[in-house]
């Protein structure tokens, strides 16, 4: 027939499909990340890399040289570049599984970050004789994330020189500066608690020492700890309590499993009654995909996710990415899967990234946002509490104010439904209405 594409897509609608990604036969939908603690624009960067270098042990020269880049809940990055260009390398530092030689990889300490591998029919390598409810089931008992965990294990540190401390008085935790003060010097074997020190803005561990009881504890400041050594320890501790806040109303039954798995294109017989070795290549993807998400991620890093899928599954992720309110950072030789998610490519050239374009939010970005003079915070419900900063208020008033914030403390410790922070808010906020005249 005459005409161009338009004219065959108008004529034959059943072939849309091959030539526009869309999400008409098939849908994906992806959990809602959450709130981030202090983070209230979803444009601002919860991960970052500063001129980070690294260099395997076995080359003579460094792999990735001078990374610097940042990853927000709105990126929608495409990392591109020839093999060998260093793009699997930083993408390897950026999820945690490798230490860079040099350079500084930050992140938020309750962000959570998945990942699904190139070849990711590796985290289905040991359950193909379980069906995918029992996979995920397995993955993240005891609230947390056993694959996160292992590849945190796994991990080599790089040398660093290490500041000893020693504890004086049984209160006070110093800096060793003689060999006498180096003999008393401590070590952490295990991280009990963590909150945040709201005057420095900084987060402080519950530390128990090896060899001491735990009469001995002491809190310690996050940037003391690491300078101790304890690198690994700190970020398994934050891996911990990222996972159990994505999990907290998330039961692990089947009946939620299978939900889950629906909203990746499993349905409930195959989720729970056949084996993930029976399953197509498709099928597979798309639990490993579930599975990621399982924790409501922040940040999603896809390596190849176009391997083994259709085009009706191709399309339905395209839209779930365009309303995911995560960051995403896609590796895709799939130029008009790639073109059609991201705003912004990294593009890696023998070590070193390059950066074009934006990644732009469309939505909202304010999450916990101050109104007409009132603090609104946001629970884990997605609810959001007013907390009232009016100044002058009536007996009666103070009165109906005071009762209203007891009760959010008391609902919120009971139901777990606001952080200890927002808690401590509350409190202090109680205390000054007890106390103004």
């Amino acid at each position: 027939m005459k005409g161009n594409l338009n004219d065959f897509v108008a004529k034959f609608p059943e072939k849309k499909s091959y030539f526009i990604l869309t999400n008409e036969k098939v849908r994906f939908v992806f959990p809602e990340p959450g709130p981030l603690e202090g983070v209230k624009s979803l444009s601002k960067h919860i991960l970052k890399m500063t001129g980070v270098t690294f260099q395997y042990p076995t080359r003579d020269k460094p792999t990735v040289m001078d990374i610097c880049l940042e990853v927000s809940r709105v990126s929608r990055v495409a990392v591109i570049g020839p093999n060998g260009a260093g793009k699997s390398t930083a993408i390897k530092l950026l999820i945690g599984e490798l230490t860079p030689s040099e350079g500084v990889i930050t992140k938020h300490p309750n962000m959570r970050l998945a990942y699904v591998a190139q070849h990711a029919f590796f985290h289905l390598e040991k359950h193909l004789n379980e069906t995918p409810a029992q996979y995920i089931m397995w993955r993240f008992a005891g609230n947390e994330d056993k694959e996160s965990l292992d590849l945190l294990n796994k991990k080599k540190e790089v040398d660093k020189e290490v500041t000893k401390y020693f504890i004086r008085e049984g209160t006070t935790l110093c800096q060793c500066y003689s060999p006498a003060e180096e003999k008393l010097a401590v070590e952490p074997e295990a991280i009990i608690n963590r909150h945040e020190d709201k005057k420095a803005k900084t987060k402080e561990y519950e530390v128990k020492w090896r060899g001491k009881s735990t009469d001995c504890n002491l809190w310690v400041k996050r940037d003391v700890l690491l300078s101790m050594g304890a690198e690994k320890m700190v970020q398994k501790f934050d891996e911990k309590m990222a996972a159990e806040a994505g999990l907290q109303f998330k039961p692990l039954t089947t009946s939620a499993i299978e939900k889950h798995l629906a909203d990746f294109g499993i349905d409930p017989e195959d989720a729970s009654h056949t084996l993930i070795k029976s399953l197509s290549g498709g099928q597979k993807i798309k639990v490993v995909m579930a599975a990621c998400f399982w924790q409501n991620p922040h940040i999603i890093v896809l390596d190849e996710p176009t391997n083994y899928l259709d085009r009706d599954s191709l399309g339905a992720l395209v839209q779930a990415i365009h309303d995911y309110k995560g960051g995403v950072i896609i590796i895709s030789h799939n130029r008009e899967f790639a073109g059609a998610v991201c705003q912004e490519k990294w593009i890696m050239d023998k070590g070193r990234l390059r950066r074009e374009g934006e990644s732009v939010a469309t939505r909202e970005e304010e999450e916990v946002k101050e109104e007409l003079g009132d603090k609104v915070v946001i629970d884990a419900l997605g609810n959001e509490i007013k907390v009232n900063k009016q100044t002058t208020l009536s007996d009666k008033e103070k009165k109906k104010e005071i009762k209203r914030i007891q009760k959010l403390i008391t609902d919120g410790k009971k139901k777990k439904t606001i952080s200890e922070d927002e808690i401590l808010d509350l409190e202090l906020k109680l205390e000054e209405l007890k106390t103004a005249p």
